[in-house]
């Protein structure tokens, strides 16, 4: 795969929503849940909440309202996604590529997550197992349109810095895309 076919399929994959994309979403600046426990930790159920938080405020909004810096604001200088063939995006690769897919964008369909696992490592570390399905419209060259379903799962790992969430790391667990012309 092309890398930069490879880096908005990834992309497409991170960015997560729970509801459809006519939903009213969160506000996107929500606060940390508090820790739990003597550890310092979050407690599962706190860290669902940050993630659900994530993809539903700024990933959310990123794609529905077309702001690709409210996802990038998210991404690190050491991020790095992995993909299921092995080839590796970093944080520069995804800056360049994720404003680009935009230029075509008629608008996201739906957008749903299901958010499958939780661990957390540390009281600033969050990992999660996400599966994504989204549906997102696209201007063809000439006339006409087409859609895009992307079906993946990532693990993706969030570290908190500067009272902000950061993804890490994303590494895919399994990935389809299909396209098809608008009837």
């Amino acid at each position: 795969m092309p890398v930069a076919a490879a880096v908005i399929a990834a992309l497409t994959l991170l960015v997560p929503l729970v509801v459809t994309a006519d939903a009213e979403p969160p506000a996107a600046d929500q606060p940390t849940p508090t820790v739990a426990g003597a550890s310092g930790r979050l407690s599962e159920e706190a860290a669902r909440a940050v993630l659900d938080g994530i993809y539903k405020g700024d990933f959310r909004s990123a794609f529905v309202d077309r702001r690709p810096e409210l996802f990038l604001r998210h991404v690190p200088d050491d991020f790095v996604s992995t993909m299921v063939d092995g080839s590796r995006l970093d944080a520069t690769a995804i800056r360049q590529a994720f404003p680009q897919q935009f230029a075509t964008m008629v608008r996201t369909i739906e957008h749903n997550v299901t958010i499958e696992d939780v661990d957390v490592p540390s009281s600033r570390s969050i990992s999660g197992v996400v599966t994504l399905t989204t549906l997102i419209e696209h201007r063809r060259q000439g006339t006409g349109t087409y859609l895009v379903v992307t079906v993946g799962t990532f693990r993706d790992d969030f570290v908190l810095r500067d009272g902000v969430w950061m993804l890490r790391q994303a590494l895919q667990l399994r990935g389809q895309t299909i396209t098809s012309p608008r009837p």
